[in-house]
């Protein structure tokens, strides 16, 4: 099973005979390479953890694009790309609990939370707001166009012996038990400069073999900036010798 990392959360997963895509994005950041929305065709499904702007924005065009890939999601994200153009009959409802299959894809649904932005990291886009206030307009319109409205999902897949666990951002339910033996924890690790912090209870818990980040490309300034991950990298490294963390490059295959 190979996986690509196309910027954001954005995800592709393909086992060499079904391919599936996790909340696609165009960048809008064109000081950074983007994959264009040319690139996100011949998958066999897309599936969204919610319904934020850099997960959702593009895949009303995109199954325009592509007429015959299905996505799958819960009510808000649906209500919002349908508002957009996106054609209902092809959008299926999802809930925590549901278990689908693609191929030999298993994909199993969990409740998951949005990352709560800490005040260190608003703080330091402001600048950038105010340099870029049109845009900052644009987007703070188009949040409010596309709420989360608190329906987070993560994704539990599993394939050929592999279990990988999907986040689209992070904040886990510590009433939950998640799914143990993960193969890959693929950790969005943008919002917030406490990921670390945030996440170590978690990778504590349930120990993934390997971690690979996302989500920290400052894909929409100037709301988004970079978040570095090294801080990240150094804790894992330093608690649990045993897992490897990956840091991908855009658009490189890695094998799962």
């Amino acid at each position: 099973m190979k996986l690509t990392w196309y910027g954001t959360a954005t995800v592709g997963l393909d086992d060499g005979e079904t391919k599936l895509l996790f909340d696609p994005f165009v960048r809008m950041n064109r000081r950074q390479e983007t994959t264009p929305l040319e690139g996100f065709s011949g998958f066999d499904a897309v599936l969204v953890t919610h319904g934020h702007l850099d997960h959702i924005y593009s895949i009303p065009a995109l199954m325009q694009a592509d007429p015959n890939v299905p996505v799958y999601c819960t009510e808000t994200p649906k209500k919002t790309m349908v508002s957009r153009g996106a054609p209902e009959d092809r959008i299926h409802l999802i809930s925590p609990g549901d278990t689908l299959q693609f191929g030999a894809f298993t994909v199993k649904v969990w409740q998951f939370r949005h990352i709560v932005f800490d005040p260190i990291y608003i703080l330091t886009v402001v600048p950038k707001c105010v340099v870029m206030f049109p845009r900052l307009f644009w987007q703070a319109y188009m949040n409010r166009k596309m709420p989360e409205g608190h329906e987070i999902v993560a994704y539990e897949i599993t394939n050929g012996g592999k279990k990988i666990f999907l986040t689209g951002s992070f904040r886990d339910t510590p009433s939950i038990e998640y799914p143990r033996d993960i193969d890959l924890l693929i950790l969005a690790n943008g919002g917030s400069v406490f990921v670390p912090e945030k996440t170590a209870g978690f990778i504590a818990k349930y120990k993934p073999k390997a971690i690979l980040v996302d989500h920290f490309d400052n894909a929409f300034p100037p709301v988004t900036r970079t978040v570095s991950v090294k801080r990240l990298q150094k804790k894992v490294a330093k608690n649990h010798l045993d897992i490897r963390f990956i840091v991908p490059e855009i658009c490189k295959e890695i094998e799962v």
